[in-house]
């Protein structure tokens, strides 16, 4: 009992090793637990050229691509609008973490933008505009919060996207951004307490490509605590 013990928990390091997962403390939860994975895509195992079948496209052509040797998901850079997909589990009364890294150019004084969200389509998002250098933080309509952050053009980058449900209807809502290949900071860009009832659900991305040009995500993965 005791080895079978050991092979799990090596099997989880080693997974979470390949996917670059993190497994960050809770430090609003009074009793003990861990973060673990719901749901994770690289696209390493599908076909060039393939829609990926565990993503609900809601608008827009999402094509696995091939980026520098690596498979990625690409959105193309024409026509321009407003694209976006479903996926993962629907995760109910959980806290949640979003993950995914992204990469995109400007061109000339065109920007694109990138969104991502937990909780369905009315849940919180949070949506970064290049152009404007801010992030906008989301409970469906709302905006809660703005913090302005540059963006660097065709540079590969991180983030983690945490709701935190806490007593009485009380949510807190964390990101973090940074430069894919640098150390994780250990400052949150935002973290926000909103009131509101919190039930979870799938997890959403949105990609704007203003510029004209292709955005790229790659390194999906959706954690929840279990306590």
């Amino acid at each position: 009992m005791k080895e079978g013990f050991i092979f799990i928990s090596l099997i989880t390091l080693i997974s979470s090793n390949l996917f670059g997962i993190q497994y960050p403390e809770f430090e609003k939860s009074k009793g003990k637990g861990s973060w673990i994975v719901e749901w994770s895509e690289n696209f390493t195992n599908l076909s060039i050229g393939e829609e990926p079948e565990n993503l609900f496209i809601l608008d827009g052509k999402f094509l696995v691509r091939r980026n520098e040797g690596n498979k990625i998901l690409e959105l193309a850079g024409s026509p321009v609008g407003d694209f976006g997909f479903l996926f993962g589990s629907r995760i109910k009364e959980k806290a949640m973490e979003l993950q995914f890294s992204f990469h995109s150019t400007k061109q000339g004084r065109r920007y694109p933008a990138i969104a991502g969200g937990i909780g369905g389509m009315r849940g919180y998002r949070f949506r970064w505009n290049a152009s404007a250098r801010k992030i906008l933080l989301f409970r469906d309509e709302i905006l809660l919060v703005e913090k302005i952050i540059s963006w660097e053009s065709n540079t590969w980058w991180k983030i983690r996207f945490q709701v935190i449900p806490q007593i009485q209807g009380q949510n807190l809502i964390r990101l973090k951004v940074w430069q894919k290949g640098n150390e994780e900071p250990k400052d949150w860009v935002i973290e926000h307490e909103d009131q509101f009832l919190f039930k979870g659900g799938k997890c959403v991305l949105w990609g704007f490509p203003y510029a004209g040009n292709a955005i790229h995500f790659d390194d999906l993965n959706i954690l929840s605590f279990l306590k």
